[in-house]
């Protein structure tokens, strides 16, 4: 995952959760490979990185990943009769001192604990009490896997819902889809993420352009990339 926290389109998603006053979110998407783990650990960088207390929860069995991007180990814990505080690990970071991490355990994931709506509920106030933010890395909405802890219920037994949508990749029926399993279980949706990976800006796409150029113009294309790279018009957020 890369360092995006200080991105103008993170900021801007920041900003909404700052004005609506969020302090519990958990980001799922209504499929796999969406970016919803990089949604999530970005946004935690950029809340820590305004001096608050966050606490970043992963809940995905299939895919964990945050071991690896943090460079923290999984320990065993259960939302309540495993004392969870001791399986917290501080981020290490000069620059976010005050982001802490729950990764995904490998066994006790599949406990019934994280099954069960009431005991998240009581898990996810106990968080709130010690965390400014508390932010919920969640599985695929609508792609259920074997012993995965279900999306809906985490959102359910969250305070807000931030839902991610691949841009040219989700289609308009897996958003309804999404959207109708959380009114259902009775998640509050806060926003809706437009994730643009797939879709590049006119800025980009300009930029790409030029290298078809340069074996003719070695010299200019450089520049030239520089200048679009720079230009307050292409650089606007829509």
């Amino acid at each position: 995952m890369c360092s995006l926290e200080k991105t103008p389109a993170v900021e801007t998603v920041y900003a909404r959760m700052q004005r609506m006053n969020l302090k519990h979110i958990a980001v799922c998407s209504p499929t796999e490979r969406s970016g919803t783990s990089t949604l999530a650990w970005v946004l935690a960088q950029r809340a820590a990185l305004a001096g608050k207390s966050v606490l970043l929860i992963e809940f995905n069995l299939h895919a964990p990943s945050l071991h690896q991007v943090a460079g923290c180990e999984r320990p065993e814990w259960l939302p309540l009769s495993g004392e969870w505080q001791s399986a917290v690990q501080h981020y290490d970071h000069a620059d976010t001192p005050n982001l802490h991490l729950l990764t995904c355990p490998a066994i006790s994931g599949q406990n019934i604990e994280f099954h069960n709506p009431d005991t998240l509920s009581h898990f996810f106030a106990e968080c709130r009490q010690q965390y400014a933010l508390v932010i919920c890395d969640t599985p695929a909405l609508l792609q259920t896997r074997e012993h995965n802890i279900p999306a809906d219920i985490i959102c359910a037994a969250s305070e807000s819902t931030l839902l991610n949508i691949l841009s040219g990749v989700t289609t308009e029926s897996q958003v309804d889809e999404a959207y109708e399993t959380l009114k259902q279980c009775g998640a509050i949706l806060a926003a809706v993420v437009m994730n643009d990976c797939y879709t590049p800006c006119l800025r980009q796409e300009l930029i790409r352009e030029t290298y078809r150029f340069d074996r003719w113009f070695p010299k200019w294309m450089p520049r030239l990339r520089e200048q679009l790279n720079t230009a307050l018009l292409l650089n606007q957020e829509l």
